[in-house]
């Protein structure tokens, strides 16, 4: 999913955003485009879900620009069957 956020992304924001949604799903991903004030998240959690963490924690969305949510895919680690 992608979310707009209504206020400017600062090194401050990125983080507490971050910790919000791993505290909510820990094999979250979160990615962010600052310029853009957008969000990307891949997680378990719905899209309705995941505002209402980011909202509690003091962020407001200003718009869900995709709501397409994908769930962080598992990789095996090393090699060998």
């Amino acid at each position: 999913m992608k979310l707009r956020l209504q206020d400017t992304l600062d090194a401050v924001a990125v983080r507490r955003i971050t910790d919000a949604v791993l505290r909510a799903d820990l094999g979250s991903r979160v990615n962010f485009e600052p310029e853009a004030q957008i969000v990307r998240i891949e997680n378990w959690l719905t899209v309705s879900e995941t505002i209402e963490v980011i909202a509690r924690n003091g962020y407001l969305i200003a718009s869900v620009v995709d709501d397409s949510n994908t769930a962080p895919a598992f990789r095996r680690v090393g090699g060998g069957a």
